[in-house]
């Protein structure tokens, strides 16, 4: 009564000190905490405590009791201390959950305090709300145990019974295939009428962890320093910084730190205890965790931290591209995954997974996961080639949201395209030389090729412009192997289709599997300007030496006839006379 009476007056007295200040002011169901307030004496808070960006609030030895729902926000800048404080859940979670494993050395197990009990008693064990024990098994001894198949209730409960002198019993818990199987409390009835309830989080227990809803939440997107003092039964999550020296907590983890913002310090004798989950603290990847060489966590089974990361992927210039990571996750498991439309590639399907394990023992297990490259075939490197696959092969599999693989692939550029030689005009009979020169400026080899278009201008008898553009007459594809690194030259030919001034513009033909046209470099150059003409008499052979030429061709054919003529007339008169003899004789 003495205590109650002081604690009322403290608080009179603090009512009318503070009134005089708005410290804290009532919005609705919130609380809003906007300067330096300190809360001496133990109370009970219902709603939201919101502590606003310049807002400090202190609780001193003193214990808030937090209702079901209840919450405190610590915007940015916002700061709470809990300088040898309580901030208790009004209804904690009381469920104790086995871990799911099915050896012995990693069972979980509660222990059934019989030891001083006279006589056989029974021992009913109940499953949390909505849970069932069907397909369950329970480990006494050497007996196991199926649960859940008395006719006389839901499965939702499940009696053992026990001979007298029975002392304490452990009993070992398994789910069906990986489940965790619940308790919320066992009732022992002895043979005389007697009973007792034990709730879960009561019993001693290994390989157990707490289940249930947190009786209240903590926003941390400002500070929490916590030294000397209790968080129990509720859930905590920081974008921001939290910091803790001889602090306990109890069914409060795992501690949610959301982002590479995200730091929590943990010093002195802070201790953990009852964990929803198999660790303690869950952290992003990138979120900063210091843990102190006496920090105790819950023990066991449940990991000091762990570091997730989820919706990861890889993310490539074509699609198509078949890549396989392994090394993924505490298993170290191989995946085969392959870019889609966009060239994005979903690592693990964009499943969340475990890339870091603080264990129990204080050893520590980090994800060191690879790419391979399977096949990153695209126009410019096909098999054909030589080449080989584009990608840069074997890369680490880092923790980004975002893994970005743009090494080992060409980067082609334009450095020149020019009209060779010093005409700066020509007849559409004609063809006219034309210099490339490009340069891959990537680190892998491409084998491509380019096309043109003329842009012609023409002037009517009115002085009008008019341009046409059309693909010019370059002899075809023009284009070859570049290799890292290199630069090379490629010399054509180029015909004008009709008369007037003209430019070639050349683009690099890009391969159709690029995400983005341009990631392989390429684009076009355009040269200078020159003038086609129409054909003229110059252009064609002379006629006078055509002619020329021709009657020489026919004289010489002539003589060449009469010759050939006059040398048959003479074998024929050799002949008629040589008969001649022969027929004398």
């Amino acid at each position: 009564m003495q205590r109650a009476a002081v604690l009322q007056a403290s608080l009179m007295i603090s009512a009318i000190l503070l009134s005089s200040i708005p410290t804290a002011s009532a919005d609705g169901p919130d609380t809003v905490i906007e300067a330096n307030v300190t809360w001496a004496g133990d109370q009970s808070v219902e709603g939201t405590v919101r502590i606003v960006g310049g807002g400090h609030l202190t609780v001193d030895q003193a214990d808030l009791t937090m209702a079901d729902g209840s919450s405190i926000v610590i915007e940015a800048g916002g700061i709470l201390t809990l300088s040898h404080a309580g901030l208790l859940a009004a209804n904690p979670p009381t469920v104790i959950a086995s871990m799911g494993y099915w050896d012995e050395a990693n069972r979980s197990a509660f222990k059934v305090p019989g030891e001083g009990i006279d006589g056989p008693f029974d021992v009913t064990m109940l499953a949390m709300n909505g849970d069932s024990y069907f397909g369950d098994g329970a480990h006494i001894g050497g007996e196991a145990i199926n649960l859940g198949t008395e006719d006389a209730n839901d499965g939702s409960s499940h009696t053992f019974s026990f001979e007298d002198g029975a002392g304490d019993v452990w009993v070992g818990l398994t789910g069906f295939s990986s489940t965790s199987v619940t308790v919320a409390s066992i009732t022992i009835v002895v043979e005389n009428g007697g009973s007792t309830t034990i709730l879960g989080t009561d019993l001693e227990s290994v390989n157990m962890k707490t289940a249930g809803d947190p009786g209240f939440s903590i926003q941390v997107d400002g500070t929490l320093s916590s030294v000397d003092s209790t968080v129990s039964g509720g859930q905590i999550t920081v974008s921001a910084s939290m910091n803790a020296d001889d602090s306990t907590f109890d069914r409060v983890g795992p501690i949610l730190l959301e982002g590479s913002e995200a730091a929590i310090d943990l010093r002195g004798a802070t201790t953990f205890s009852g964990s929803l989950d198999d660790h303690d603290v869950r952290g992003d990847a990138y979120s900063t965790i210091y843990w102190g060489d006496d920090v105790a966590g819950s023990g066991g089974l449940i990991d000091r931290w762990e570091r997730r990361v989820s919706e990861q992927s890889i993310q490539l210039d074509a699609k198509y591209v078949i890549l396989s990571v392994g090394g993924i996750g505490p298993s170290e498991a191989t995946h085969e995954i392959f870019s889609d439309e966009n060239g994005t590639a979903l690592v693990d399907g964009g499943q969340e997974r475990v890339v870091e394990i603080g264990y129990s023992d204080g050893t520590v297990w980090s994800e060191s996961a690879t790419i391979e490259v399977i096949s990153y075939v695209t126009a410019w490197n096909p098999e054909s080639s030589g080449i080989g696959n584009y990608g840069g092969g074997s890369v680490p599999l880092t923790w980004e949201q975002t893994i970005t693989m743009s090494s080992g692939v060409p980067y082609i550029e334009w450095e020149s395209l020019d009209i060779e030689g010093e005409e700066s005009s020509k007849s559409t009979s004609q063809s006219m030389p034309v210099h490339a020169r490009m340069a891959n400026r990537g680190t892998a080899s491409a084998l491509l090729y380019f096309t043109c278009d003329a842009t012609v201008a023409s002037i009517d008898e009115d002085g009008n412009v008019t341009e046409t553009v059309a693909a010019a007459d370059i002899g075809g594809y023009q284009g070859g192997r570049i290799e890292a690194g290199e630069s090379v030259e490629m010399q054509f030919g180029w015909r004008g289709s009709e008369a007037g001034q003209a430019s070639l513009t050349c683009r690099i033909l890009t391969p159709t599997q690029l995400v983005d046209e341009n990631a392989f470099g390429g684009g076009s150059m355009t040269t200078g300007v020159m003038t086609w003409t129409e054909p003229v008499d110059e252009d064609s052979l002379p006629m006078l030496p055509l002619l020329a030429a021709l009657v020489v061709a026919m004289v010489i054919a002539g003589a060449s006839m009469l010759r050939r003529a006059s040398d048959a007339i003479v074998e024929t008169e050799e002949e008629i006379l040589s008969y001649s003899r022969d027929e004398d004789a």
